[in-house]
């Protein structure tokens, strides 16, 4: 190697980094998660059923994340990003860049539907807990690549209908302004 490598990283403990914000941040990939998001306004005037429509997103954004390995990455380091507070605090604008781009694209989505989220909820939020399930399946599928695949139904991943699950908790379809606790509540009614 150069001299000027070491020059710049001395130790190995500098320059893996660097190297990881590279691989997250900078690195270019055929096809950016997040671009995905432009999709989302999008389905409100698709010809086909939305349902259908968010089977196509959610299948189509955890099959392109498992075709990078540098979400596997991305999972691999986040236990250890405390211990590496510069690198943790490089990859949080790529983070909140995903998360708000997705927010953003579900706030469209609820105006151009004109639909209302529960109390507490908040396309932000949303997206948030989107993205948590999204980190689960990548995980799972990974860890245990035999099971999750063959776990369709009728035409949809799993997580395809999780997020469908999902979404249908956090619409406030009847408007009654209920959350989802006082909703899952009404449902069970009284116990004894």
């Amino acid at each position: 190697l150069p001299i000027s490598f070491f020059n710049r990283w001395p130790t190995r403990d500098e320059f893996l980094p660097d190297a990881v914000v590279y691989a997250l941040v900078y690195d270019q990939v055929p096809e950016h998660p997040n671009e995905q998001a432009q999709q989302v306004p999008g389905t409100a005037a698709a010809p086909a059923p939305f349902s259908l429509e968010v089977i196509r997103i959610a299948d189509g954004l955890l099959a392109s994340l498992q075709r990078h390995p540098r979400s596997y990455l991305t999972l691999h380091i986040g236990p250890l990003l405390a211990q590496h507070p510069s690198l943790w605090q490089a990859l949080k604008p790529a983070m909140h860049s995903g998360i708000n781009a997705w927010a953003d694209g579900y706030a469209a989505l609820l105006a151009d539907l004109g639909l209302m989220l529960r109390p507490g909820w908040t396309p932000h939020r949303l997206s948030l807990a989107l993205q948590a399930a999204l980190d689960g399946f990548l995980l799972r599928y990974r860890i245990m690549p035999d099971d999750y695949p063959t776990s369709r139904w009728e035409g949809a991943g799993i997580f395809a209908d999780t997020v469908l699950a999902i979404i249908l908790g956090v619409i406030d379809v009847d408007r009654s302004r209920t959350n989802g606790r006082e909703a899952l509540d009404k449902l069970i009614g009284p116990r004894a």
